[in-house]
């Protein structure tokens, strides 16, 4: 991991602790755990993948406690929800992650994150033109890649192995 980034994980992990602490939470390893899963992945997951990875890990934990991390670090906006068209619910880190768009293949499911300050911009102005100052956002595209070949078929998703 490096070293911006396990700063931002341990600020998020000061931050969860403090958070769950004045509201009434304990913090148990289990979801420090859950937390630390996140941040130090590159990948959006969803929560079964983080459940069979500290699975793998030998973390003894339940799917209700992944779940139910996963819903308070996202009250105490320190994961984003995102939906990447696979009909349910996918989680990243969101604490120092600057406000970006998914741009999802329709294809081959491939995912690119684009940081766009002009969509920033954007954003700001029709937030502040409609009486709201701009937080963050989710936004999620879907597309198909430009790689697809005669017969409408994503090159990505054919070259995948079966």
């Amino acid at each position: 991991m490096q070293k911006e980034t396990r700063e931002q994980a341990l600020q998020a992990e000061k931050i969860f602790k403090a958070s769950m602490k004045e509201e009434g939470y304990r913090c148990t390893q289990e979801r420090l755990t859950v937390l630390r899963e996140i941040y130090s992945s590159s990948n959006h997951l969803d929560a079964d993948e983080i459940f069979v990875r500290l699975k793998k890990k030998e973390v003894s934990i339940s799917r209700a406690t992944v779940y139910h991390t996963l819903d308070l670090l996202f009250k105490f906006h320190l994961v984003n929800k995102i939906d990447l068209g696979h009909k349910h619910t996918h989680y990243e880190k969101s604490y120092g992650v600057g406000n970006h768009l998914h741009i999802i293949c329709e294809q081959c499911d491939r995912v690119v994150e684009v940081h766009s300050e002009e969509l920033n911009t954007l954003l700001d102005r029709l937030c502040e033109e409609n009486g709201f100052t701009l937080g963050s956002f989710s936004l999620q595209v879907f597309a198909k890649c430009q790689d697809e070949g005669d017969e409408n078929k994503c090159e990505i998703k054919t070259a995948k192995p079966s």
